[in-house]
């Protein structure tokens, strides 16, 4: 691979986590802060507005964000004629929601999503503006920019939620914290980048970028609504706070799959799309990244759903009990989430977003069928995250099926890329396990089967001579060896002989 392009595809990864992880880490913070001050039920009407909020969100983002990456020859043209046409999308999804909150606030028996939902669904003109900050950047590669601009934003509006939800405003310090985070998002990126729209507006250049657009925008519609779905009939189908437990139970598993997943694929897209023309040479980045991706989301996964009980109770205190079983069937879903989007990715830089929709209604179709099974025969809420669950391992054997087809990626090598991060992840589950029997205070045992845990896996992926763990860590040394000015000869991280190939 070209050494420049390499650097830079590493520096990004680099920049990427420090901004997807530090990000994630002062939000895990401030989440955790926020759920000790604040009732389930204030969590509960959050979700609701969200709910609504995320798929208004799609059709302002989705369509056209991805194109302006994937588009080689993009100018200030299409960054600007695609602002104006996102911000108009943005004011009539904002008018729909306006007029729309009190027959939402009706339907759920909630007067107070009436206001709250008028107020957060102003995020939607900040998201038109940060979606095509982020493409802009992203074709640079230039993640230092979205690292800083998006953990100063998450300290701000983080400070701000605090601060409120301390003085007694409720759902509202949530809201705030919402919308603070956004705008303050787009103010700290032009800071940083300096890009100006301009005052041009080419129907051609929409028109090109949504026909590619236009499918992934379906898929991610489809992707979201599916999603929003499950969390619609627990907020309506069951009284109390099953929501809030729902989506608590499904938070953490999702920030830490969502940081690994938004750390590779905000560099590999363009990285993939830059070779687009070589289905030989995409595959086998693809096959390393997913080496890559399963040796750390499997034990993290693993590791948080047997952690789940004490890591609730010491964190977050006893009333968020009840979302433990759902974080635990949560990680299974979020275990395949970052391999299966390493695929998709794939599959989007081959402009291929014909195949990625088919692949999401299929799924889709899938996920309908068993949420109505859960819903009409079990009619419990923890049935209806057992079908989330089914739908994740559906999800992935389709995706499989669709690698093999266009890259030749053979299902045997797509399992073994999987196997050994699996193995070793059971048995860093069975060493936590047993440091949970040990009759000490939850604090320190918690403490004890993290070090622990993690000890384990990483003495077996170096005594086992892990072939994702060398690469990895030979290609981040050989990239702080470069950095440090050392010749080329010396700092070139070796590549897996023909003997540790599956």
């Amino acid at each position: 691979m070209d050494h420049s392009f390499r650097n830079k595809t590493i520096s990004g990864v680099i920049w990427k986590a420090m901004e997807s992880g530090g990000n994630q880490a002062v939000r895990f913070v401030i989440s955790i802060v926020l759920a000790r001050m604040l009732d389930p039920e204030n969590y509960t009407t959050l979700a609701l507005l969200l709910i609504f909020v995320n798929i208004a969100d799609v059709f302002v983002k989705r369509g056209f964000s991805t194109s302006l990456v994937q588009r080689k020859d993009a100018d200030n043209t299409d960054f600007s004629s695609v602002l104006w046409a996102s911000l108009a999308i943005a004011g009539i999804l904002y008018l729909a929601l306006f007029f729309g909150a009190p027959y939402i606030a009706q339907f759920y028996e909630e007067p107070l999503i009436t206001p709250a939902l008028r107020v957060v669904s102003v995020i939607l003109f900040s998201g038109a503006f940060n979606s095509v900050q982020s493409a802009i950047i992203t074709r640079k590669l230039e993640f230092r920019k979205l690292c800083m601009a998006t953990l100063g934003a998450t300290l701000v509006s983080g400070g701000v939620g605090i601060y409120m939800a301390y003085a007694g405003y409720g759902v509202w310090a949530l809201v705030v914290q919402q919308m603070l985070g956004s705008f303050a998002t787009v103010v700290l990126l032009w800071s940083l980048d300096r890009w100006k729209p301009a005052l041009v507006f080419s129907t051609e250049r929409v028109k090109l970028l949504f026909g590619f657009g236009w499918k992934l925008l379906v898929s991610s519609l489809l992707d979201t609504g599916y999603s929003s779905l499950s969390s619609l009939v627990i907020g309506k189908r069951y009284i109390g706070d099953s929501l809030a437990f729902y989506n608590r139970g499904r938070q953490y598993p999702d920030m830490v799959a969502s940081n690994l997943t938004n750390v590779a694929l905000s560099v590999l897209f363009p990285a993939y799309a830059a070779h687009q023309d070589d289905t030989a040479r995409v595959r086998e980045m693809v096959r390393k990244t997913n080496r890559s991706t399963a040796l750390m989301i499997f034990p993290m996964m693993a590791g948080l759903a047997a952690i789940a009980v004490p890591f609730v109770r010491v964190l977050l205190t006893d009333k968020w009990l009840p979302c433990v079983p759902y974080l635990q069937m949560m990680c299974v879903v979020y275990a395949l989430y970052p391999v299966e989007a390493t695929d998709l990715q794939a599959i989007n830089a081959l402009g291929r977003s014909d195949l990625y929709l088919k692949t999401e209604i299929y799924k889709k179709i899938f996920g309908l069928l068993a949420l109505a099974v859960s819903v009409f025969a079990f009619s419990t809420p923890l049935a209806i995250a057992w079908a989330v669950v089914a739908t994740a391992v559906f999800s992935m054997l389709v995706t499989m099926i669709v690698m093999k087809r266009l890259f030749a990626y053979r299902y045997r090598d797509q399992l073994w890329d999987m196997t050994p991060p699996l193995l070793l992840s059971g048995a860093m589950w069975a060493t936590v396990y047993a440091v949970s029997l040990l009759t000490v205070g939850e604090l320190p045992k918690l403490a004890l089967e993290i070090v622990c845990g993690v000890a384990v896996y990483m003495a077996l992926a170096v005594l086992l001579k892990l072939e994702s763990f060398t690469y990895l860590w030979q290609s981040m040394k050989g990239y702080f060896t470069r950095k440090s000015g050392k010749s080329e000869s010396e700092e070139e991280p070796a590549e897996p002989s023909a003997d540790d190939r599956p």
